[in-house]
């Protein structure tokens, strides 16, 4: 039996639906992978990072924010892949065959956005690397040095501290630039008479 006929002898319905499964799937890495992004990286800045204040040796603070860091690395990994193999994926497997990468401009500042967002992970995790490199050296916080904190530590120290905030900052505004997409889907499908999901 030919593959055609194969594919043809499939009833529509069980396609719709393994379609429809797929483009659920695809939506849900696509969000969920971007939530913990952009969740992950906000908690860290807000709390892990601030929270190593609380040790009360100045020369141990590093090694417990490298320790909370170490078990997101691989978690913010699997995180992106997921969110960029979901947004890759939508635009096929759209079971109205509408959604768009959406106009030019919003097409260049989402891409802007990520490209952002992945830079900023990479400075965080490259900055991060070099101030426990270092050692046990005293600081503040793990991204705030103090006078005796070696002067290379303190570098990286403040470009780390800038970079943690990048990544919330690039992560929100992209699923700011997908919820005004998603909008202008759903309005356009409206225009043309296809009932909103």
């Amino acid at each position: 039996m030919s593959l055609g006929r194969v594919l043809r002898a499939v009833p529509p319905s069980f396609a719709d639906s393994a379609g429809a499964a797929c483009a659920v799937g695809a939506r849900v890495a696509h969000d969920l992978g971007l939530a913990a992004w952009f969740g992950g990286a906000t908690m860290g800045a807000v709390s892990v990072n601030a929270a190593t204040r609380e040790v009360e040796e100045h020369t141990q603070r590093l090694r417990v924010a490298d320790a909370a860091w170490f078990r997101w690395a691989p978690v913010v990994a699997v995180a992106a892949v997921a969110h960029f193999a979901g947004a890759a994926a939508l635009p096929r497997l759209s079971s109205a065959g509408t959604r768009r990468a959406g106009p030019p401009p919003l097409a260049a500042v989402r891409t802007a956005l990520s490209i952002g967002a992945v830079l900023a992970t990479a400075e965080t995790g490259w900055s991060g690397r070099r101030v426990v490199a270092a050692g046990d050296v005293p600081v503040a916080t793990a991204v705030q040095p103090i006078a005796d904190t070696p002067i290379e530590v303190a570098r990286a120290q403040r470009r780390l501290r800038v970079a943690q905030w990048l990544v919330p900052a690039f992560t929100a505004g992209i699923a700011v630039v997908n919820a005004v997409q998603q909008e202008a889907d759903r309005r356009g499908r409206l225009l043309a008479g296809v009932p909103a999901s």
